[in-house]
């Protein structure tokens, strides 16, 4: 943790500037120096001079590099700066998301890769001399899209005449960010002449409070400054080219390195570095009551040496809106995380996606699950927002091979309530850190020996009260080593407790082994693990109890004694398991007792039985007659029924009364399936079978109703004459309209249609003959009706229905265009639609419903004349069709417009009826 190294009397952006040699030069006293000096390796010293020998060179291609920039640098500016695409593409649920409008929402990219992707991702901390290695910065979030940036920065190659832009790094929330090569530096012949130089995007460089903007981030940047946060140098602006420069890092941003290691997570001791720098970084910011807003793994890089940094403080806002310049309130950034609304779903607390004032809680709701994905591999919440997984009752998953303590903190930052959450950063920090006192000298002073590294001195070093021998280290790592092993070994059987003798004696041998390595009281881990297996045994005994398992239930009990140090709850499970063995025993007792009784009573029928055998043949041969007759098949004999039916009464009378009802009930059943194809063969059947269960309620209430001759025998023959088509009888007298059947398919059952629209002739009868309206019209009764509503239409169906028994209705469109369009999509040629060329004029008035040429299933008229009345989805009035006043070129089967239901003298109707005998 470098913010520990820094000098603590040194102001923020010094503390920025220095290196590390010069910091672990002021940190360490000289004599601890000398020994850590004296650790260093042979290969640790070649690497050295190798890299001094990288160093010269590096200086003299600078130098002509130098030469050659100031003799090209009108060409350069010629040529447009491109932004490379990116190759990776971010995850969308890692995007900021921006609830503000935003003039233009440019496509999501992630930013380049380092450039030296075969270095080693994680590393121990690097001696001083190796601590001026730069580091490549990376944005993430990318919300403008390669083509937005030619167009808003084709003219930006060189700033002040002084930072040469070279290639894109990425692009962020409020603008793009460029490895740039500071000619001041070259000039200095600086062996790191690179800077990150971050570009206010169009959107925000149009406000006119963008400068604004960029300054106060700049220097909430810098208030914060500290090894675990990118260093932000200055923010300048050339022309309206708004831009902040930075520190350029090398490394690899974390959310690469979480899906690395999805499947296991970051490696333990990379892990705590990353999660406590980040912790660093936020203790700083929060004390300068600065929220991030925005915490993620994409706005964490993890440099070389193994240093986490945080960035994008630009979104962040001021909590106590307070400017630190001035002392006035003055310090609300115009693009802070209120205004654009910039936040991570994933990542961003309940309250943020609420929308409420940004809390240094938010931050320590995001730090939690950025700590959870880096130790697992997994989002805790599966990557669902807070809100979501809070309406979902949704708990992360125990980190297993971690401190309880420290689970305790993650699982508290991961609270969905800012009230339940861990206080502060510096709280969760302690947490993590925390350890026993009785180890922690020996512990800090094992690093020292071993090698820890310089970083590892500064940052843990606490001088020891007494030396410490080599055989009390030996004899710790030997602990350790055997701690470990015990540990993960119990770990896993207890992943999976099978309850086998085998997997039971597995388990005690490594709890004896590990029991009889402690020299004092046994850790919090290890009586954890005890009650964990106490538990197990008794939840185990209690489903073997449950289960009449009661020999397995009493080896469980006999070894669960030796999980506990209070055996009340054992001897009083074992008491009551004697009392359950002894119930057992006696139940076994009374059902041997019932089965003897049983076998007696079974003697007694089996007599009974021998007795009816001869006379039970006789009845079961005969009720097979009777059953056969009633196989129920068109010829249907009734004549042979009526005898079996005798022979059984005849033989066993109360049995075949008890059967009487089956029989007779399949009989009616058998006579009504007949009537469906042959109406009068099975009315003939019913009159004989009232002769032979005379008054019998089931053949009395038989119903048989006539051959409907609109049935799908007939289905798409419409079009083969007056034969294939069908009409209904009206009481009274009279038939209803003609009409035609139509095939099924997989999304519509077959129905009849009428061939014709409904005419005048039809309405005037239906009104004659039922009184319910007033016929006026005089006109052409062969004419379609038109000028009529819904309602009167409706009627009609109604009063058609019961006069026919039959359910007449209006087509729906589905049925309608279905029809219409038959197998072929031709029209009639000469249908009734609007046309007037060449001397031929057609349209204009009704014709005859019977006019015009017929589809291939017998439907006339269906296109021009009269547009027809349907219903759409949701019952909605529609007409299709087109009529008499429609254009030729629209007048088709697919012509629909919507109607109110009111009369009109385009729109007529033509009736559709369900089938009875599918």
């Amino acid at each position: 943790n470098q913010s520990k190294i820094a000098p603590s009397d040194a102001s923020s952006e010094t503390s920025n500037q220095q290196n590390d040699k010069t910091i672990i030069a002021n940190q360490v006293p000289k004599n601890d120096r000398t020994q850590i000096r004296k650790k260093i390796s042979h290969a640790d010293k070649t690497l050295v001079a190798h890299k001094k020998e990288l160093l010269e060179k590096k200086k003299l291609r600078d130098a002509q590099l130098r030469k050659k920039i100031a003799e090209d640098s009108t060409i350069i500016q010629k040529k447009p700066l491109k932004p490379r695409a990116d190759k990776s593409v971010q995850s969308s649920e890692d995007a900021t998301r921006f609830k503000a409008p935003i003039k233009k929402r440019p496509s999501t990219s992630s930013i380049n890769k380092p450039d030296n992707p075969d270095k080693t991702q994680f590393k121990r901390p690097l001696k001083s001399n190796d601590a001026q290695q730069n580091t490549q910065i990376k944005n993430v979030n990318v919300n403008t899209s390669t083509d937005a940036l030619n167009q808003s920065n084709d003219s930006i190659q060189i700033l002040k005449e002084r930072f040469v832009l070279e290639k894109v790094l990425g692009v962020g929330g409020m603008g793009v960010v460029y490895k740039a090569k500071d000619r001041l530096k070259v000039e200095a012949q600086d062996s790191d002449p690179y800077v990150a130089i971050k570009v206010l995007s169009e959107e925000f460089r149009s406000h006119p409070e963008a400068f604004i903007s960029l300054q106060r981030e700049s220097r909430k940047t810098q208030r914060i400054a500290n090894p675990n946060t990118v260093k932000v140098y200055d923010f300048d602006r050339d022309g309206d080219v708004v831009f902040m420069t930075m520190e350029y890092l090398v490394g690899q941003p974390l959310d690469q390195l979480v899906k690395q290691y999805h499947a296991t997570g970051l490696p333990k001791e990379e892990s705590w570095n990353i999660i406590l720098g980040m912790c660093t970084a936020l203790i700083h910011a929060h004390e300068e009551n600065i929220v991030h807003s925005d915490l993620k793994p994409g706005n964490v890089y993890v440099t070389d040496s193994g240093v986490a940094k945080i960035f994008d403080f630009g979104i962040a806002r001021a909590v106590a809106n307070i400017d630190r310049h001035t002392g006035e309130n003055l310090d609300r950034t115009v693009f802070d995380a209120g205004n654009l609304g910039a936040l991570t779903p994933a990542y961003a607390s309940r309250e943020m996606l609420m929308g409420q004032t940004p809390d240094t809680r938010d931050d320590i709701y995001a730090l939690g699950c950025v700590a959870y994905e880096i130790l697992t591999g997994d989002h805790p919440f599966n990557r669902l927002p807070a809100d979501e997984a809070y309406n979902k009752k949704m708990k992360p998953k125990r980190i297993t091979d971690i401190k309880k303590r420290q689970w305790k903190a993650i699982e508290s930052a991961l609270s969905f309530e800012r009230k339940d959450r861990i206080a502060s950063v510096r709280e969760f920090r302690k947490e993590l850190t925390y350890k026993k006192k009785s180890k922690s000298a020996l512990f800090l002073t094992l690093l020292l020996l071993l090698g820890g590294g310089v970083w590892g001195y500064t940052q843990y070093y606490q001088k020891p009260e007494s030396q410490i021998s080599k055989t009390d280290i030996r004899n710790e790592l030997e602990f350790e080593i055997r701690y470990n092993l015990f540990k993960k070994n119990i770990e896993s059987l207890l992943e999976n407790p099978s309850f086998s003798k085998e997997w039971e004696a597995s388990v005690w041998s490594e709890i004896s082994g590990i029991s009889g390595i402690f020299n004092d009281e046994p850790d919090e881990w290890y009586l954890n693990t005890i009650d964990k297996i106490y538990q197990l045994y008794i939840s185990q005994i209690n489903q073997m109890m449950g289960e009449s398992k009661f020999e397995i239930a009493q080896n469980l009990i006999e070894n669960a004694f030796r999980y506990t140090d209070d055996p009340t709850l054992l001897e009083e499970t074992q008491d009551k398991l004697a009392e359950l063995i002894e119930l057992d025993k006696e139940r076994l007792e009374k059902e041997q007792l019932l089965a003897q009784e049983k076998a007696k009573q079974d003697n007694k029928k089996q007599v009974k039985t021998v007795a009816k055998k001869k006379n039970i043949e006789l009845f079961n041969v005969a009720l097979a007659n009777v059953e056969k007759q009633l196989n129920c098949s068109s010829k249907l004999n009734m004549r042979d029924l009526k005898i079996a039916v005798s022979k059984l009464r005849s033989v066993d009378l109360p049995r075949y009364r008890k059967l009487e009802g089956r029989l007779s009930s399949e009989l009616a059943r058998c006579i009504t399936d007949i009537g469906k194809s042959n109406p009068e063969h099975a009315q003939d059947a019913k009159r004989s079978a009232l002769r032979i269960f005379k008054n019998n309620a089931n053949i009395m209430a038989i119903v048989i109703r006539p051959r409907d001759d609109c049935n799908s025998s007939i289905a798409g023959l419409g079009a083969r004459g007056e034969r294939a088509a069908c009409r209904d009888k009206i009481q009274g007298g009279g038939v209803g309209p003609t009409m035609v059947v139509i095939p099924a398919n997989n999304r519509i059952k077959s129905f009849a249609i009428g061939r014709y629209e409904v005419t005048l002739a039809e309405i005037e009868e239906y009104c004659v003959k039922s009184k319910e309206c007033d016929f006026k019209n005089k006109g052409d009764k062969s004419l379609p009706i038109t000028r009529i509503d819904i309602e009167t239409i409706s009627n009609y169906l109604k009063w058609l229905s019961n006069k026919t028994k039959k359910k007449y209705r209006l087509p729906t469109k589905r049925e309608w265009v279905y029809a219409a369009k038959s197998t072929s999509s031709n029209l009639d040629s000469n249908r009734n639609c609007q046309l007037s060329t060449r001397g031929i004029e057609k349209g204009g008035e009704l014709v005859r419903a019977t006019t015009g040429k017929q589809n291939p299933w017998g439907l006339v008229n269906y296109a021009g004349n009269a547009q027809e009345l349907v219903y759409d989805t949701g019952k909605k009035l529609v007409a299709v069709g087109g009529s008499f006043n429609s254009s030729m070129d629209s007048c088709d089967a697919s012509t629909l417009t919507n109607h109110s239901g009111k009369p009109d003298q385009y729109t007529g109707f033509r009736v559709a009826r369900e089938l009875e005998n599918k």
